[in-house]
């Protein structure tokens, strides 16, 4: 991708940078890391120093955990249909391989903690929705987006954005193993993705295939 400018929001001055189109963190696994501390889409000011947020579409590959993601910010309706409109020859289609497409940086950044953490997004998708039914009578406003997954050596959990604890502190819900396999168990067949086919897996995507009660 050719050179794109921006305006610094700050001081005004004129900026130049060059999106990086395709991260493979095989061969470049700092952009994983930026990616993971939100320094990737940062573009630094050469005069006042200020850090802009610049999101643009990006091609996610980590051939290790056969995971790619195709992040597209305030993407068309169709890009969905055309990422699966091209044929894949049957010698090369890997049930196993995970396609993906997101909105956001945030969205992006969880896909990779649950490949890291080996949990299946769509689990993790109708684990959310369980869990929003459940807090739903002390948290009334609170939706499946407002949860992210979290997963820093030993300790796995959501993060509840924006939502505090009895004792004033961030609210965070444990995974319990057992229910995440027993979820796995009842529903994973209902779920089900066509071998090498892109899909937007999120809390849209699970209400056009099961219905969730507490």
């Amino acid at each position: 991708m050719e050179r794109e400018m921006l305006n610094c929001p700050n001081c005004d001055t004129e900026i130049g940078f060059k999106p990086i189109e395709f991260v493979d963190v095989s061969t470049d696994p700092d952009y994983k890391e930026k990616i993971m501390t939100g320094q990737f889409f940062l573009v630094k000011c050469p005069e006042c120093g200020a850090e802009i947020m610049v999101e643009y579409p990006v091609m996610y590959m980590d051939p290790d955990k056969k995971l790619n993601v195709y992040m597209s910010p305030d993407h068309e309706g169709d890009l969905l249909e055309q990422l699966n409109s091209l044929d894949v020859p049957e010698g090369d289609i890997d049930a196993e391989a995970i396609y993906r497409l997101v909105n956001s940086p945030t969205e992006l950044l969880e896909k990779i903690l649950l490949a890291d953490g080996g949990r299946d997004d769509r689990i993790m998708e109708l684990y959310k929705a369980l869990i929003v039914e459940t807090i739903r009578e002390d948290f009334p406003q609170v939706q499946p987006q407002d949860l992210l997954y979290y997963v820093d050596g030993e300790e796995e959990y959501f993060i509840v954005w924006d939502y505090e604890n009895e004792d004033g502190e961030q609210l965070t819900i444990e995974v319990d193993e057992e229910l995440y396999q027993q979820l796995r168990e009842d529903h994973i067949e209902a779920l089900g993705i066509p071998a090498n086919k892109y899909a937007e897996v999120d809390a849209v995507w699970l209400m056009d295939r099961i219905e969730v009660e507490a």
